[in-house]
């Protein structure tokens, strides 16, 4: 079946499901779902975006237990570690996201905790607090999120202190020497004073073996603590301050099957082996990775009326992110004490915002409205080197060993508008104004050999050291009502992630700045709670352009080709996304995330154009000095490369059963997730041969919860993810490719007080 008409009967199912139900009255089955996608409160089933949400009971059941396992559960998402840093995730939707963590890059899916935008991707993959729900957004958000929203946002919202003293306890054990426990407590001072401490540690000894030493790496550290007060001085007024540490060990090196098929590292990288080559504390860092955050909130609610209400959102960020990996992994090569790519980093990353929301209705609530003002400013300082050798024991050559300062100060207003034009039809309209300002400048290490770099060299070479972007970015949507469990809805919406500076050059002339890529995106779709409450199935259909991708490809500097990144095609993406859950009968419960896309480069450069012509004439030949084939984003066989991570589908299917046999209450559950082959590099194609295309990719997962009807605060929960142990490449750099986890096996006991 071709990919059009399966859309197309997809949507039709969709529609007629939702017209044959129309008649259908609620009377109890699935619960409602409360989400803030359109920064205020609303049921899933009224909100024109498309949108999924878990709830804390059901990532639960999905044993989802840190953002990185969202990848296999939400239409059109996927994503990976990205390389050699498992701290940070690279999150892509409908085909756009971004693989690159330094801080000259932002990311195009934002990640929030309690309305704070995350700024950098160095430590995004969020183990679980005590989490109320999250909110994955698909499509740009541009309008109330604001900036770097091109691809969608995930939102993570914590549980609020309560004004009962319980709680939970968890401990687990499993594959790969893991031990695991949080805790969580809300202990009440008064009715005046809430307060809630969160507390988790999860360790384990690592999946894959080095060689060289018999080391067990990749394993993983991870230790949080979270503590809020709620201040409830009047009716009100409330006041929530919060303060986090997360501190994350956390490595992701290039490892392979062996002949038995355990997963070893050819590398040979060793603490200490960069003394010498590089200069500073980062050239005696030990082989991993490590991130550390602190974190403070300030969040100040204001009622000033039946209907309106202000709100202060003060958010604090600081990161530290170390780490030495060996990008290429020395194979097939395997030298005495060193590694082959190393990539040295000790960076420092501040961010700072304030925000002010006023939320309201007026005209007697036919206009339902949010706008605010926003601010936020980063310091990032980088200190990163890296080097190569081309022969087995030989000398390192250093590419670069430099420190890097950048930052941002970005402000924003925006407005939104819900107006009731009857009983059946809404309009929303909204828009946001942002400017924001960058600077950039980078020096060689005192000592250090490689390229001098220089800020007085980047602007002697015409670069500019300060960008200025101003965006205007609207949202427009109608929705009609059928009845109160059916809403069809369309909408245009824009967005755009912000221009920067390619880091990694390796010359002065070569910080080129890139463009920011916008999007507009439309879409159409409905929203149905079928068959009494029963069948919830929401289904969008979306088709965007984006302009100026930020994507490799070959410039002309100075009669000098150089790779880098820059703005050389356009994206055009179109596809549909289901999203259905079934509850038939007391216990059951079924859901189902469907995705499809078509995405593909459109409005290629012509300097794109000319090397693919030239591979295809002539595979070894070179394209201005520089081989034609398997560059930037041209296949070996000189096609255009297929967008990277952008399957044609993605399928995932859950079910649970929850049932009693006497004492006991037993609710087992079974997933299964599914992809489409895609491309893991910017040179990816279906025509590929060189590692740069994942194949197919199907994870089974299981998961048994038990529980005692006479001690309901005790669950023993047993599961396993990746139950087949499949080794799936997600991501590739060069000739080499990036395994997935492996498959993994936990039991925890809960107690609940």
């Amino acid at each position: 079946m071709n990919f059009r008409k399966a859309q197309w009967m997809a949507v039709a199912a969709a529609v007629s499901a939702a017209t044959v139900a129309g008649a259908q009255t609620e009377t109890g089955g699935l619960e409602e779902v409360t989400v803030t996608a359109q920064r205020r409160e609303q049921s899933l089933q009224d909100v024109p975006i498309a949108i999924t949400a878990f709830t804390a009971e059901q990532l639960a059941r999905r044993n989802i237990v840190d953002t990185y396992d969202l990848v296999r559960n939400i239409p059109n998402l996927t994503g990976n570690n990205n390389v050699g840093v498992g701290t940070s995730s690279s999150y892509y939707i409908r085909g756009i996201g971004n693989g690159e963590s330094i801080a000259t890059f932002d990311v195009p899916v934002g990640t929030y905790v309690d309305d704070v935008y995350i700024a950098r991707q160095n430590q995004n993959n969020f183990s679980m607090f005590d989490v109320e729900r999250i909110e994955v957004l698909r499509g740009p958000q541009g309008t109330l999120f604001g900036r770097n929203t091109t691809g969608g946002a995930i939102n993570i919202v914590m549980k609020k202190p309560s004004a009962e003293h319980r709680g939970y306890v968890e401990a687990g054990i499993g594959r790969f020497g893991l031990y695991s426990a949080r805790a969580s407590t809300d202990l009440p001072i008064s009715d005046k004073i809430l307060t809630k401490l969160s507390v988790y540690k999860v360790k384990d000894d690592g999946y894959a073996y080095q060689i060289s030493t018999g080391n067990k790496l990749n394993d993983r550290d991870a230790t949080g603590l979270r503590g809020e007060v709620r201040l409830l001085p009047t009716d009100s007024l409330t006041v929530d301050l919060i303060a986090e540490w997360i501190a994350d060990r956390n490595t992701n090196f290039l490892n392979v099957l062996d002949a038995n098929g355990n997963r070893v590292v050819n590398n040979k990288l060793q603490k200490g082996a960069l003394v010498g080559t590089f200069v500073g504390a980062k050239a005696n860092f030990d082989i991993g990775n490590e991130a550390s955050t602190r974190a403070y909130t300030m969040n100040v609610k204001w009622n000033l009326g039946e209907n309106l209400s202000l709100t202060s959102i003060s958010g604090y960020r600081y990161t530290y992110h170390d780490f030495l990996v060996d990008s290429g992994g020395d194979l097939p090569r395997v030298s005495t004490t060193r590694g082959f790519t190393p990539l040295d980093n000790a960076g420092r990353h501040e961010q700072k915002s304030q925000e002010f929301k006023l939320n309201g209705e007026s005209m007697g609530g036919t206009l339902n409205w949010v706008s605010g003002i926003y601010y936020m400013k980063e310091n990032n300082v980088t200190d990163f080197a890296n080097a190569s050798t081309s022969t087995v024991n030989g000398a390192f050559t250093v590419s670069g060993d430099r420190t890097m300062k950048n930052g941002l100060d970005a402000f924003a207003v925006y407005g939104q508008g819900d107006y009731k034009l009857s009983d059946a039809f809404t309009l929303t309209a909204g828009l946001r104004y942002t400017s924001e300002k960058k600077d950039f400048s980078i020096e060689r290490n005192p000592g250090a050999g490689g390229p001098a770099f220089s800020t007085a060299a980047v602007a002697a070479a015409g670069i500019p050291l300060e960008l200025d972007q101003k965006l205007w970015t609207p949202r427009l949507a109608l929705e009609y009502r059928v009845n109160p469990d059916v809403m069809f809805f369309a909408s245009a919406t824009r967005g755009f992630k912000s221009g920067g500076w390619p880091a990694r050059a390796a010359a002065n002339t070569a910080f080129i700045p890139f463009k920011p890529e916008k999007v507009w995106s439309y879409e159409a779709g409905t929203r149905a709670d079928l068959f009494d409450n029963t069948l919830r199935l929401n289904a969008t259909a979306f088709y965007a352009i984006t302009s100026d991708v930020q994507i490799p490809a070959r410039i002309d500097v100075n009669g000098t080709q150089i790779s880098t990144t820059t703005n050389p095609a356009d994206l055009s993406n179109r596809g549909l996304e289901i999203d259905a859950t079934w509850a038939p009968i007391r216990g059951l419960n079924v859901t189902a995330g469907i995705g499809t896309q078509r995405a593909r480069y459109t409005n290629i450069a012509a300097t794109v154009l000319a090397q693919a012509a030239v591979c295809r004439a002539n595979p070894t030949a070179n394209y201005n000095g520089a081989p034609a084939c398997n560059a930037n984003f041209v296949d070996m066989f000189g096609n255009i490369a297929t967008p990277v991570r952008a399957p044609d589908y993605t399928v995932s299917l859950d079910a649970s059963y929850e049932f009693r046999m006497g004492n006991v209450i037993l609710e087992p559950s079974v997933g299964m997730n599914r992809s489409d082959a895609y491309a893991i590099a910017t040179t990816g194609s279906a025509s590929s041969t060189n590692g740069t295309w994942s194949g197919t990719q199907t994870y089974l997962n299981a998961g048994l919860n038990v529980k005692l009807a006479d001690a309901p605060g005790f669950t023993l929960a047993i599961d396993c993810r990746n139950c087949q142990d499949k080794a799936y490449p997600m991501s590739a750099l060069g000739v080499f490719q990036f395994l997935d986890r492996p498959g993994s096996w936990s039991a925890r006991v809960r107690y609940r007080f």
